[in-house]
């Protein structure tokens, strides 16, 4: 019996209780679990960068360079919208003008009357009405050209002597505001297709009254006879305003435009 005791113990201290042996020994399933989830992490975020990249080279090799080829297409587009914008407003402008300038053509002794004697007005058409300015400077701005010389000269005296010395040339008046000394004309100057000559009249006037008289005759009055309508605009009058009431000789530099009919 003692035998049989000695014999159960020493298998006992040989064979530890086989729950503590479980307890005490690492799970070799968790550790392959967890390793093979790190691997699938670090596999997804080596995927997840590549696919960043990949968007990344998209966007600026592809995506950008349309959208600034769009914007080029649509600014060009605009800017043709724009132009052909401003084609049409100056074809109506255009055509605006044409039909102006034939109403005034149309009316010419109608507005001659108007602007002179303050007659017949009403008759008028509305635009020529609100633009009397205007179509007198289109009435006055003849042709100037001659075969032989540069600038009809002649019409040139003719406009002054028959005209702008008149005290009141569109009452047929015959008296004159001055008496004309000299006239000197000098070569025409261009600009695009209007051409300017400078002019320059010594005349002795009265008084400041017979002065007047020969600047309304030049900047609102328009003459009846077509053949001698010039545009004349005064830059500089040499008169002493202090001695108006005496008689002065007076230098009027001014000068006069006209269109090329050539």
């Amino acid at each position: 019996m003692t035998e049989n005791s000695s014999i159960l113990n020493k298998l006992m201290s040989d064979n530890p209780d086989p729950i503590d042996s479980l307890e005490d020994t690492p799970s070799s399933d968790n550790d392959k679990f967890t390793t093979a989830s790190r691997i699938v992490q670090v596999r997804y975020r080596f995927y997840a960068v590549w696919v960043i990249l990949l968007v990344l080279i998209a966007i600026f090799w592809f995506i950008l360079p349309s959208i600034d080829t769009y914007n080029a297409k649509k600014s060009e587009i605009q800017a043709a919208r724009s132009r052909l914008d401003n084609l049409e407003a100056r074809e109506n402008q255009f055509k605006q003008s044409i039909w102006f300038l034939e109403t005034v053509q149309e009316e010419d002794k109608k507005i001659v009357l108007c602007i002179d004697k303050w007659e017949n007005c009403d008759d008028l058409s509305d635009e020529v009405k609100n633009n009397t300015w205007l179509a007198r400077a289109y009435l006055l701005t003849n042709g100037m050209n001659k075969t032989k010389m540069d600038v009809d000269e002649r019409k040139i005296i003719e406009s002054i002597d028959t005209y702008l010395v008149k005290l009141e040339p569109f009452l047929n008046n015959t008296s004159i505001n001055g008496t004309i000394e000299r006239i000197s004309i000098w070569d025409k100057r261009n600009d695009w297709w209007l051409y300017t000559v400078p002019v320059q009249v010594d005349i002795t006037f009265d008084d400041k009254s017979y002065l007047l008289s020969f600047i309304n005759n030049i900047e609102k009055y328009i003459p009846e006879d077509d053949n001698i309508r010039i545009m004349y605009k005064i830059d500089k009058i040499s008169y002493d305003i202090i001695n108006s009431d005496e008689v002065q000789n007076t230098s009027i530099y001014m000068n006069l435009y006209y269109y090329d009919e050539k």
